[in-house]
């Protein structure tokens, strides 16, 4: 499901929650007086969202990175946006490997002596372009077969490494949505 959509039907949702709220009988008026307050100030946030939508697709539909960006089955505007942003400029690093770790998406280690152990990932950098980042890559998941087998291999048939497949899954696609915001070049898979 697309952003758009899921937006569409969360503000459905809450359109359809308001009236029936609005419908229950309250015990004093005092009561429910304080819910229609409540109700209109989540109308009025309903309305500032629906308005900063609006600008951030217009905005975003100007941004040649953004629109490369989208070629990738199940990456929605605002994942889009937000890894255009955070990147800026796309040349400023010398390889794909220094944006897993700018997104801290790489895992830490702790080495002493002889012995050096993985760990979790470091969550260094910026966090929201992390979580659209994963959430976009379940998308991608069901949508590239190419990005499916990678998160199939990685996970090994096993559920308590389907976090850890999902997160170098989401860092590969970090690594190419870099590579192609400096090419320019639109998303290709195999399948």
């Amino acid at each position: 499901m697309s952003e758009r959509m899921a937006n569409r039907r969360r503000g459905n949702m809450i359109s359809m929650s308001a009236r029936l709220l609005a419908s229950v009988e309250m015990p004093t008026v005092a009561a429910a007086c304080q819910r229609d307050l409540l109700l209109e100030e989540l109308e009025q946030f309903n309305q500032q969202v629906q308005r900063v939508t609006k600008e951030l697709d217009a905005m975003g539909s100007g941004s040649s990175g953004v629109t490369v960006l989208r070629t990738i089955g199940g990456v929605g505007p605002r994942t889009a946006e937000a890894v255009v942003a955070y990147l800026d400029d796309p040349t400023r690093f010398a390889s794909s490997r220094q944006v897993g770790a700018y997104f801290g998406m790489v895992p830490c280690q702790d080495a002493s002596a002889r012995v050096s152990r993985l760990g979790h990932i470091t969550k260094e950098g910026p966090g929201t372009p992390r979580k659209l980042l994963i959430e976009a890559t379940w998308q991608v998941i069901r949508h590239c077969p190419t990005m499916r087998a990678r998160f199939e291999r990685i996970a090994g048939g096993r559920p308590d490494r389907r976090k850890i497949a999902l997160v170098a899954t989401a860092h590969y696609l970090l690594r190419c949505m870099h590579s192609m915001l400096r090419t320019g070049e639109a998303w290709r898979h195999a399948g």
